[in-house]
């Protein structure tokens, strides 16, 4: 079954790579228009990457979502450990106490979404003078 798989994936793979083109031969929107006619030729990959560290708004959220993801995947992946460790013989309830920050977490997530999306409050949290006080 995994062959299947890996062959039909292959054989598209292959197919991509063949039929699609780099960019279509006319652009889809307007904006997609003027970002081609202003495109610097000599733009790279790197020098994008490069043009984002610069800018600290991005950075800010690269380190916030790092502490945010880390500090998830730490907790998710020694959950079992703290639990049995203080209370022996509680693997069902380590694994409830797992599911209660994932449900917790995916709740908070689109209610912050809602909330932020019908106040518009995100400006303010992305606002650099923030920083300063």
């Amino acid at each position: 079954m995994f062959y299947i798989i890996g062959g039909v994936a292959t054989l598209l793979l292959i197919l991509v790579i063949i039929v699609f083109k780099e960019k279509p031969k006319y652009p889809p929107s307007r904006a997609q228009s003027l970002s081609y006619a202003l495109a610097s030729p000599d733009a790279s990959y790197l020098s994008s990457i490069v043009r984002l560290f610069k800018n600290l708004n991005f950075v800010l959220l690269v380190i916030t979502y790092g502490l945010n993801a880390g500090a998830f995947y730490a907790l998710s992946t020694l959950l079992n450990r703290m639990v049995i460790r203080h209370y022996p013989g509680e693997e069902v309830n380590a694994g409830r106490i797992g599911l209660t920050i994932v449900i917790a977490g995916m709740l908070g997530a689109v209610l912050s979404g809602i909330w932020l999306d019908r106040s518009k409050t995100y400006k303010n949290l992305c606002h650099p003078n923030c920083l300063i006080r």
